[in-house]
């Protein structure tokens, strides 16, 4: 039976159906474009989503967008050697769980989707659950990451020129930088703190 949909305010049955695109944002940049339907009554002039059909296309929107993020997330961990085994050790996230949702079977918990986007944000959190959480290794490997991220965003000066706005101190702390970073870590830099192990 086919229920014939009157406007909530009136109980005219004299509806327009307007169809507007709409971007629903999800985390990480991701987007997708959904088209909801508003209803106009033509009798009384009141507009909006008057039986609701907008939040569900919007819940599914969110949905397809953690799917995607799911797997863009399981595939940057592949492209970076991160076994699936080395974060189930690491944070406790089943490997079979990591799988399933890598094939579709199940649907990520919201707890879940959380902790991917933390390990994808920062992937040094792995390394700091490996050594259990120590509070000085923990800080340590963070300083290691935020150093190399410094060093590596720095313009060096290698050719004597110098940019406009930069003053003769940041340059003479600059080119000691980049000396030192080219005699001590050599052209493949990784920065590595020793735990005291």
């Amino acid at each position: 039976m086919n229920v014939k949909k009157l406007c909530p305010l009136c109980g005219s049955d004299k509806l327009e159906y307007i169809s507007t695109k709409e971007t629903i944002w999800g985390d990480m940049g991701k987007k997708f474009i959904t088209e909801n339907k508003h209803v106009k009554c033509m009798d009384c002039g009141s507009e909006g989503d008057f039986f609701g059909k907008n939040e569900e296309t919007t819940e599914k929107a969110l949905s397809k967008l953690n799917e995607i993020y799911v797997n863009e997330v399981l595939d940057f961990f592949n492209e970076k050697n991160i076994s699936f085994a080395g974060i189930e050790r690491a944070v406790g996230l089943p490997q079979r769980t990591l799988t399933k949702w890598k094939n579709g079977n199940t649907t990520p918990t919201a707890a879940g989707i959380a902790l991917l986007k933390y390990l994808k944000t920062f992937p040094w959190l792995i390394e700091v659950a490996e050594h259990k959480f120590d509070f000085d290794i923990s800080q340590k490997i963070f300083l290691g990451v935020a150093f190399n991220t410094f060093i590596n965003s720095m313009q060096f000066m290698s050719d004597g020129a110098k940019p406009d706005g930069y003053s003769e101190k940041a340059l003479n702390v600059s080119a000691r930088i980049y000396t030192e970073k080219l005699q001590f870590m050599g052209p493949n830099y990784i920065f590595n703190i020793s735990y005291g192990h």
